[in-house]
């Protein structure tokens, strides 16, 4: 039994797919069939079920798992011990929202590279639902997005909170005082997809007061629905960090609502597999954390 052999019956497991194993680990998927083969005939019991279209782990695959990640964990505290952090290597896949990029990327890929120069880091930008099915699924190590995972399985700490803010082009809705949700609603609310935090928070205010916003545009991008609003074609509620620029600039103004219409805050944390325990996937968490809470 190698750890090697380990290592690919964990990623196979993880992922619940050899095809996507073999991709994390740089492998052919018929080089790394070949070392769960060796590993299930070392045991003497398959870890994989494969009498179907696709291959599931069996009871005893399930019952040995944990027991590969702490062997996997284990060699790379004994690398440590050695060598110190720098000689760890492997690939970090992680998720990452666009105004969380904006904010924390590059301090997070210059820290991590400086403790961990091995460490190859793949970053996958996009909206909250899509960050929390990858971790959900173990194609990420870790995301910074909004909100929190329905799945218990999820773990997620808080380190910021995020300001919505209404924006609309200037002289698109003149008023006095506070602009009621009549007033709003008129306007058609240009958004980000269904999947994005700031959408998510909106179908809620609809959903607890009865309102009912034509949405269009519907994008990944803010960028696009910004750009969208400071044509006229509509309001739209966006992050206050990323907004604040377009305000300053006067290409944008901050709507003054109603009590109904306000948003509250949107708490960005950092969320993970419960069942990752690996050594190296916490300490590049660690640093991600320290980063975020530093610098909110």
């Amino acid at each position: 039994m190698t750890l090697k052999q380990l290592e690919a019956f964990y990623w196979s497991a993880i992922l619940g797919s050899f095809a996507l194993a073999a991709e994390r680990l740089f492998m052919t998927q018929s080089a790394l069939s070949k070392r769960i083969q060796d590993l299930e005939i070392e045991i003497g019991i398959p870890l994989f079920d494969r009498s179907g279209p696709r291959a599931r782990i069996t009871e005893a695959g399930e019952n040995i798992l944990s027991k590969a990640e702490q062997l996997l964990s284990l060699r790379d505290e004994i690398i440590m011990a050695a060598r110190g952090p720098a000689a760890l290597h492997g690939v970090c896949r992680f998720g990452v929202s666009e105004l969380m990029a904006m904010r924390y990327l590059p301090a997070i890929v210059a820290m991590i590279r400086s403790a961990f120069p091995e460490v190859v880091l793949e970053p996958r930008v996009a909206v909250t639902k899509e960050l929390l099915e990858d971790v959900e699924k173990g194609e990420t190590e870790f995301a910074l997005a909004p909100g929190f995972s329905v799945d218990p399985g999820i773990m997620s700490e808080t380190f910021c909170h995020v300001p919505l803010f209404w924006v609309a082009a200037p002289g698109l809705i003149a008023s006095d005082g506070p602009i009621l949700a009549e007033e709003l609603q008129a306007h058609p609310v240009i958004s980000m997809s269904s999947k994005a935090g700031s959408t998510l928070q909106l179908q809620n205010l609809s959903a607890r007061h009865g309102l009912r916003f034509r949405r269009v545009l519907a994008s990944n991008s803010p960028e696009a629905v910004a750009a969208a609003t400071i044509a006229g074609l509509g309001v739209a509620l966006l992050a206050g960090p990323f907004v604040e620029r377009y305000i300053r600039e006067g290409q944008l103004v901050r709507l003054t609502v109603e009590s109904l219409l306000d948003v509250p805050d949107l708490p960005y944390s950092i969320h993970w597999r419960a069942d990752n325990g690996r050594l190296l996937a916490k300490k590049l968490r660690e640093i991600t954390l320290d980063i975020c809470r530093e610098r909110r």
